[in-house]
């Protein structure tokens, strides 16, 4: 997730008028488009942040329907791979531990 942050911050410097991403439909104006793209993941990194500090420790099965609680249950394959990489990155911040594959808040 930190990658991805860096790389979209470094994009944001660039002049470019829209982006394609490699799914999805095209996204612009650019720089707007990199801005929300910026806060929702920080946003989302902040309720996993929360739901951690709340639930103590979980799994990625028992935090995802807890940080992805706006996201059909369907996608929660999906979520929890984002939710991986925000946990990884938290932990990289210091924020969550992981043992095993359960996490726990820092």
């Amino acid at each position: 997730m930190a990658a991805y942050l860096d790389s979209l911050r470094r994009l944001a410097r660039e002049p470019v008028d829209f982006i394609l991403p490699a799914h999805g439909h095209v996204l612009g104006p650019a720089l707007k488009a990199i801005e929300h793209l910026i806060t929702h993941r920080l946003a989302r990194e902040a309720k996993v942040a929360a739901v951690l500090a709340q639930a103590g420790s979980g799994t990625l099965e028992t935090l995802v329907p807890l940080a992805y609680d706006d996201v059909r249950p369907g996608l929660y394959p999906v979520a929890m791979r984002s939710l991986l990489a925000h946990l990884e990155k938290l932990e990289t911040d210091g924020r969550a531990t992981r043992s095993g594959e359960r996490w726990s808040a820092r």
